[in-house]
């Protein structure tokens, strides 16, 4: 009896549990149907390589949706068409650009859409079926696998180069190189001794400047001692030249005041004063011509002069 019980506890537990699934199950679909998405696609030029159904799409790093479908462009053989669904309201606008990003060094290929501007135009380009299509880029990943070969290619060469540098006569000439680097060493070596020698001159000059350092800062200090007086004399002699800047000064400021109050006595001598002074100066010398001629004439015959010549007396006769 106890047996049978406990058979219909564990059977009524099992369909409870199959009972919960098929409800989270069915309520997990419900809310895939009510989810709308939207369909995009997207044309790229290179290779997709990693990328696959199911890999995630992603707006500025934000997952919003998965691709669904990856074939080749039936309408262009070297372009592969990759299509996507997103969620529904995801702003992806006419500027929106396409990317293939790789998750990690070693992780898959993902759909990276960048770019679309606040207050831009939503995107409403569509491809020959009517699908929104968005633009794409050459990404990373596609620059990584194309030039892949270019590397190992570059690589090969380096290496070639390399195994040609190394060949028998340039191997000669590196061990004579390393030959010379040893002689040098060795004549370093040998002059070593020489160089102890001029260490200890170099430590007697020093030693020598620091006897001379006593004598040299007293030297300063007379300088600095010399130096004190020309500056005590050349501050001293540029007061008296203040001084006598200040006297020439209130000179010029004199003389201006003189000028200054007889300009009007000034303009009228000029203007008719100098004239009559002119005249005066004619006349004082053809005065003193006259009196030139008078002083010589006193000088020649000065009876001549005063008593006007020599008169004839009258001779008296007796009878």
């Amino acid at each position: 009896m106890e047996t049978r019980a406990s058979y219909i506890l564990v059977g009524s537990f099992v369909l409870a549990l199959v009972a919960g699934l098929l409800v989270f199950t069915a309520w997990i679909a419900k809310v895939q149907l009510d989810e709308t998405r939207e369909t995009y696609r997207i044309y790229f030029t290179g290779s997709v390589t990693g990328l696959q159904q199911g890999s995630p799409v992603r707006y500025r790093g934000v997952p919003v949706g998965t691709v669904s479908d990856i074939r080749l462009d039936p309408d262009n053989v070297t372009r592969v068409r990759v299509t996507i669904m997103v969620q529904n309201g995801t702003p992806i606008m006419s500027d929106s650009i396409a990317s293939l990003e790789v998750q990690g060094i070693t992780g898959g290929a993902y759909v990276q859409i960048s770019g679309g501007n606040v207050g831009g135009k939503r995107l409403t380009a569509t491809d020959a079926d009517g699908v929104l299509t968005i633009p794409s880029r050459p990404s990373s990943l596609t620059a990584v696998v194309d030039s892949a070969p270019q590397l190992v290619n570059r690589s090969l060469e380096v290496i070639t180069k390399l195994g040609e540098m190394l060949n028998g006569e340039n191997q000669k000439a590196i061990g004579d190189i390393l030959a010379n680097a040893r002689t040098i060493s060795a004549e370093l070596a040998r002059a070593s001794a020489g160089l102890e020698e001029t260490m200890t001159q170099a430590r007697r000059t020093l030693h020598g400047f620091e006897t001379v350092g006593p004598q040299l800062d007293r030297t300063l200090a007379q300088a600095h001692d010399t130096l004190a007086t020309v500056d005590g004399t050349a501050k001293q002699l540029g007061g008296e030249t203040r001084e006598l800047l200040r006297s020439l000064k209130r000179t010029s400021d004199t003389l201006n005041s003189l000028v200054a109050e007889n300009r009007e006595p000034v303009r009228d001598f000029t203007a008719t004063g100098l004239y009559e002074l002119t005249l005066l100066i004619t006349q004082l010398r053809d005065l003193s011509g006259q009196l030139s001629r008078v002083v010589t004439r006193i000088e020649n015959d000065p009876s001549n002069f005063l008593f006007g010549g020599t008169r004839q007396g009258v001779e008296v006769r007796g009878k």
